[in-house]
């Protein structure tokens, strides 16, 4: 083999492996994600209750895995085919396992505007790159520990700098849902706000 087409296979070959990875990112990720919903889903609420109690009066060590933390709920966006853990916390921790509650934002289910964040599109993670594709209307379901879900409905979405945090993390009178990632390049957030259209009790 010439030296030309050995350049041009070692070429070829590295951009296999580049496409390869977003892929193989995407299995491992999907793969945690189930493991999280299976173990909410399968959670015994006295325990968790317990746990937040621990949590609220003694600051949790940092050696705390998220899995040991778990979800403290489930985002589930049907037109998107998305559905993932949300945790509490937007550290580098908490997104890169999943979706974060954003701290001093109202609580899951609380009155006021709670404010979910992910990443979007990276080896960070990629749980809310097709956020961007969500439309005025769309339906936003969140489950909390106790296994009751809460459905939203969006009424706009909007691209804003990083310092507009008024926009995104303002509070409201009524209970909303605001979720928010990175935008073009990390320069801008796109924001989807969202009102709550009803409540109802899985069976």
């Amino acid at each position: 083999m010439n030296r030309k087409n050995k350049k041009a296979e070692i070429m070829f070959l590295a951009g296999i492996a580049i496409l390869a990875v977003p892929f193989f990112l995407n299995i491992a990720e999907q793969s945690r994600t189930n493991n999280y919903i299976e173990s909410f889903m399968e959670g015994n609420n006295e325990d968790t209750e317990k746990h937040n109690k621990k949590k609220n009066t003694k600051k949790v060590s940092g050696k705390e895995t998220q899995e040991q933390a778990g979800a403290i709920a489930i985002l589930e966006i049907p037109s998107l085919d998305l559905k993932y853990p949300v945790f509490e916390g937007t550290d580098a921790e908490q997104l890169r396992e999943g979706i974060g509650h954003m701290a001093g934002t109202a609580r899951i289910f609380g009155k006021g505007n709670c404010v979910l964040a992910g990443h979007n599109g990276s080896s960070r993670g990629i749980y809310f790159t097709n956020l961007g594709n969500i439309k005025t209307g769309a339906e936003v379901k969140l489950t909390n520990k106790k296994k009751k879900t809460h459905i939203y409905k969006v009424t706009e979405t909007k691209t804003v700098y990083p310092y507009d945090d008024n926009y995104v993390a303002g509070q409201t009178e009524d209970e909303t849902l605001t979720l928010f990632t990175c935008a073009e390049n990390g320069s801008k957030r796109f924001v989807v706000k969202c009102i709550r259209l009803k409540q109802f009790v899985n069976q």
